[in-house]
């Protein structure tokens, strides 16, 4: 994608974890009754932990699964209130969702420093603008970007039946246990993801059963799940270039 310059305005943005042994599972959209209390039993069965982005419009209405999560040591943070593209609803309005939903999540944990952002659909993670207003709100916040993707949002759209489920997620994690990236790779999936295509109808048990088979292979393969840890300080220069 090559470099992007600003006037110093990057934050760091993070695609990895230092540790070649370990990977990160991020969860976005996250809490919805019908598949979090599976998948924190799922977690806590494979001994794993995870990063949640957690988005204010589900989290309102499920406290007491915010502070589940929180209880069985996973990271949490916010990722706005409505899945909206906020990198294009202008700084005002990203500042406002953003600490909307951290005011919420700030019940159950002190809120993290440095924070780490992903927006809905990671919109503006190369955009200046983004980067100058997420600094406003959280200084010394960090951009979560990732490797590999599940591209949970497509599987259900491929089940015709519950019978398609196990073989679908299965293709999925085959897929991401053979990418290069692996090794110390930050995942992306999702607690049902909110846009997804309409008449998908088999959301819930696709989280689960994908889940199920990404911590059962990655086991296997000898990984540890963590959460991200936040960069090291950076150096001056990467405020002004971005790769």
């Amino acid at each position: 994608m090559g470099i992007s310059w600003s006037l110093g305005a990057w934050r760091p943005v993070l695609r990895h974890v230092a540790d070649a042994r370990a990977v990160a599972i991020t969860i976005d959209d996250a809490p919805t009754p019908e598949t979090m209390p599976a998948m924190l039993d799922l977690l806590d069965h494979y001994r794993g932990k995870a990063t949640f982005f957690m988005s204010g419009c589900r989290a309102v209405e499920h406290d007491a699964l915010v502070a589940d999560t929180v209880h069985r040591g996973h990271a949490i943070y916010a990722h706005g209130w409505e899945h909206i593209r906020l990198d294009r609803a202008g700084p005002d309005r990203l500042i406002a969702d953003m600490e909307k939903c951290e005011a919420l999540l700030t019940r159950h944990r002190p809120t993290p420093n440095p924070y780490l952002v992903r927006l809905p659909y990671n919109g503006g993670y190369r955009n200046a603008t983004v980067h100058r207003a997420l600094q406003r709100w959280q200084p010394g916040c960090q951009i979560a970007h990732w490797g590999p993707s599940t591209e949970d949002h497509l599987i259900s759209t491929r089940c015709q039946s519950d019978a398609d489920i196990a073989p679908q997620c299965a293709a999925e994690v085959d897929r991401i246990l053979a990418d290069p990236r692996l090794p110390g790779a930050i995942i992306l999936m999702h607690d049902q993801p909110i846009n997804e295509r309409p008449g998908s109808q088999f959301k819930a048990a696709v989280t689960v059963e994908l889940l199920r088979q990404l911590l059962d292979r990655l086991s296997g393969a000898g990984y540890a799940c963590v959460t991200i840890p936040p960069a090291p300080t950076a150096p001056w220069w990467s405020r002004y270039a971005l790769v």
